[in-house]
């Protein structure tokens, strides 16, 4: 008398196909990209008042920037987002395919969730049976269905209480500031060659794009109103890529440097602060996504949050949502 959902994808060779959880990177996937989708799905079975269970990340990418084994670092990404894992023996196991072949058409913006499926969900609620859900290849669906329902699941409660499940046990170094994270996406070898990847990746090149977030900073120092304010910049690569940043120190706007931190160090303090600047990113997305304060976004990116603003690429509009 019990329904749970789990994502998954359709894998398949000439011979055989079956259905996969959505939890493998292939060693190509990165932190952002993978959780995202689980992410989404907690927002929306919540919503819909459904569990749903994570079968436990591995084979993601950028291991290698963390001083933990790849084991250790799977370990760390499960403790600190601490989704449902339900042990159950299932009844009966069911698929509800998604539009796998419109995503890779690059059209998976019309995939969305009908009449059909809500009615399934209630017969199942209905049975005897403890039956699992697959989603298999739904992640668009959750995508546009959370888009086309902003407002009803990313409520404030609903935001705060999933982000208080995270389980983090590693140095907090926010105080009682205001406390401003901008993540800084810059190119690293794990990441597809930029030349052949979307428009929307914005690499950040300093002798390219520094005066860009001048404007964004003086925005920033305009919004806190000469009150104690701290920038903390998440970002790979080099400390030397981001010195110039330090030109906006006064007496009451210091910056900080968090290079090559953890992943979950970097979301859980994004996550918290009390403006958070999105980069476009699969990894800023989550802590957008977790963030219920105020937040800073991209206009050509699918952020689907409340209480954002949209700024154009040179950071000289800003618009609220």
């Amino acid at each position: 008398m019990s329904i749970c959902l789990v994502l998954t994808n359709e894998v398949s060779n000439d011979s055989w196909k079956t259905s996969v959880p959505l939890n493998d990177g292939w060693g190509t996937e990165g932190v952002g990209s993978m959780i995202q989708h689980q992410l989404l799905l907690y927002f929306f079975s919540d919503f819909i008042g459904i569990p749903f269970t994570y079968t436990g990340s591995k084979n993601f990418a950028h291991h290698n920037y963390t001083e933990y084994s790849e084991d250790e670092f799977h370990k760390s990404i499960d403790t600190f987002f601490n989704f449902p894992k339900i042990e159950n023996t299932w009844d009966k196991v069911y698929d509800y395919t998604g539009d796998t072949d419109r995503h890779q058409k690059g059209i998976h913006n019309k995939s969305f969730f009908d009449n059909e499926f809500f009615d399934l969900v209630e017969k199942y609620k209905r049975s005897d049976d403890r039956i699992l859900l697959n989603l298999n290849g739904c992640h668009m669906k959750i995508h546009n269905y959370c888009g086309e329902n902003l407002e009803k699941i990313f409520t404030k409660d609903r935001i705060d209480r999933i982000r208080n499940n995270l389980v983090f046990d590693g140095k907090k170094y926010f105080n009682d500031d205001i406390n401003i994270s901008l993540h800084v996406r810059t190119p690293n070898p794990n990441d597809i060659p930029k030349e052949i990847v979307s428009p929307y990746r914005e690499y950040y090149i300093k002798e390219n794009d520094f005066c860009r977030y001048t404007n964004l900073i003086n925005f920033l120092k305009e919004q806190t109103e000469n009150k104690k304010t701290i920038l903390h910049i998440h970002s790979q690569g080099f400390s030397t890529d981001f010195t110039e940043f330090f030109v906006f120190k006064d007496e009451n706007f210091d910056v900080q440097l968090h290079i090559d931190d953890h992943p979950i160090s970097d979301i859980y303090h994004m996550s918290s602060a009390d403006i958070f600047i999105m980069s476009n990113s699969a990894f800023s997305y989550i802590p957008c996504l977790l963030n219920s304060n105020r937040k800073i976004t991209r206009d050509n990116y699918h952020t689907w949050t409340f209480n954002s603003i949209k700024t154009n690429y040179d950071f000289t509009t800003f618009t609220e949502t």
